[in-house]
Parts: structure tokens; sequence; C-alpha cells
């Protein structure tokens, strides 16, 4: 090969290596002129509360995406470095998000990390040994605590939007306190003899206490619990006891045991209902208040 004709071959490398640095920088340049904020969540409950306080300011993911199990959750290659790049990390805490801590620290362990149950006390496993229940997201008035620590959060890394966060957390507390009051009205039509929630895992205890019903699940409250032949057959002999109509499974966890149940005591699966995860995106369900309507709807359909 001529010499002339190495020194262009040297020379178009050169060139296509700057193209791509420059290419590069003004993709890095306009990631950060965008001028939002960059919020990782846990789960996609938390996430789309952050999209409702956050509105246009902020960019939330979830790192745990629809209908997976943030119990038996195991972290992707590609998580520690969401999280290195993000500006605030939300967390449920109570014990649900375990895997975590160690992504924090691999992301260099000096991220803002806000844990939205904050201010909460919560109910505790009566299967277990105390550990706290972190479903507290099924009692709709403890997800204003959710949301106001999401937007004083927010506020606080984003001073100069604080009175727009405000405006978007009061909009959000008025469809909650609606939610609320909906949910109440429709759980009352469920008969007494017939007030019992029967689910895959206790997801749903906070939802019991809050609008009077009785829950039963299969598992624990970590779906990472394993079920126990006694627990199957207690759960068998109540259904039949109390001639209930209907159990149901849920959306994030695998049906097969409790559809053996409803085939052996006759009681019909009762519908999916949204537990640990919302719905896909662009769907009523996709939002946590259009999931807890699903839920909700659906639990008084087949119990009422």
């Amino acid at each position: 090969m001529s010499e002339r004709v190495v020194n262009l071959c040297h020379e178009l490398g050169l060139l296509i290596l700057i193209s791509t640095i420059i290419s590069a920088c003004g993709k890095q340049a306009e990631s950060e002129s965008n001028g939002k904020i960059k919020a990782i969540s846990t789960i996609t409950i938390i996430n789309d509360i952050v999209k409702s306080i956050g509105g246009d300011k902020v960019e939330a993911v979830s790192i745990c995406g629809v209908g997976v199990d943030p119990h038996t959750y195991h972290p992707k290659p590609s998580d520690p470095r969401l999280v290195a790049q993000s500006d605030i990390v939300f967390i449920n805490g109570f014990g649900l998000e375990h895997w975590m801590e160690e992504m924090i620290k691999s992301a260099g362990g000096n991220k803002k990390v806000t844990t939205v149950t904050e201010g909460i006390t919560p109910l505790t496993d009566e299967k277990g040994f105390g550990d706290p229940d972190p479903h507290a997201w099924f009692n709709i008035e403890y997800v204003k605590t959710y949301a106001n620590n999401i937007a004083k959060s927010l506020s606080e890394i984003d001073p100069p939007n604080s009175a727009y966060y405000s405006a978007n957390l009061s909009a959000y507390i008025s469809k909650l306190d609606s939610l609320h009051n909906w949910a109440k009205e429709q759980t009352s039509q469920i008969p007494s003899d017939q007030r019992v929630l029967i689910t895959s895992h206790d997801a749903f205890r906070y939802f019991g206490k809050a609008y009077g019903l009785e829950v039963k699940g299969l598992q624990g409250i970590s779906t990472e619990a394993k079920v126990r032949t006694e627990d199957v057959k207690l759960l068998i002999d109540l259904i039949k006891d109390r001639k209930l109509k209907s159990v149901f499974v849920e959306t994030s966890v695998n049906p097969k045991l409790l559809e053996q149940i409803s085939s052996e005591t006759n009681a019909k699966i009762g519908g999916s209902l949204y537990s640990d995860s919302i719905g896909n995106e662009g769907t009523e369900e996709g939002t946590y208040i259009g999931a807890v309507r699903h839920n909700v709807n659906t639990i008084v359909n087949s119990l009422k």
C-alpha cells in the first residue's frame, strides 16, 4: 500500500473518530439541555405518582417494569447505570426493595434517596417475624403521604419549580380523595357474609383495613415465602365453611396454586388484581388510580 493511501486512511479514520465524538457530545448536550429531573423509582406504582407530581419537569423511569414482582426481582446489569444517571431515587421502603441498597452503592452511593412511606406506621406480617408489610399503597389515604414526600423531594432538588410541584400535588390529592370516597361507597355494597378477599399473596391487608374486608393471602406479605401444605388446607376449609364464591389471582404472581384451590372448592376466579404493579402504559389500568378502580370494580362485582 502506498504512503499516500496510508495517509488517506489515517485521515479518514480521524474524521470518523471526530464525527463520532461530536455526535456523542451533541446527544449528551441535548440530554442535559432538556432541563428535566431524572427520577428513578423502584416500582411502577411509585413511578406513576412521580409522573403525576413531576409532570413535564421530570423524566420518570421505573426499575421494575409492568407485571414484574419486586419481592423476587433480580437487578439487570443496566440497572445500576440508570441509578447512576439519575438525580433522585424513590423507594417504597418497609423491606420491599432489599436489592436496591447494593445497587445504590454500585452507582456511587451518594444519590438522593426518598422513602415515600416515611411518616406511615406499617402493618406487620402476621405469618412471619413481625416484618413490616410494604403494601401501604392499598390504603388510598396513605398514598397522600407518598405524594407529599415525592413533591417535597422534587422541590428540594428543583426549587425554581416548587410551585409547579405543589400545584400538581394539590390536584392529585383531590383525585385521591375522590377515589377513596368512591371505593368506600362501592365496597359497602358487598354483603357482610361475603366480605372476604382471598388473593395469591398477602398484599391487600391495608385495603381490607381501610374498606372493611377480611383478607387472606395464600402466601405471606412476600412472594418469596414458601406455601405450606397447612396454609393451603386452612384456606380450602375457610372457603368451604364460609361458602365463599370467589378468589382472586394477581397480575404479578403465578396463579397456578390459587387456580387449583378454586377447582377444588368451586369458588370461581373472580378476576385478576393489580398488586405490586400497575397495568400497561396507555391503558386505564396503567395508572395507580386506574389500577385501584379496576381492583375495586373486580372485587365488588365478584363478591356482591
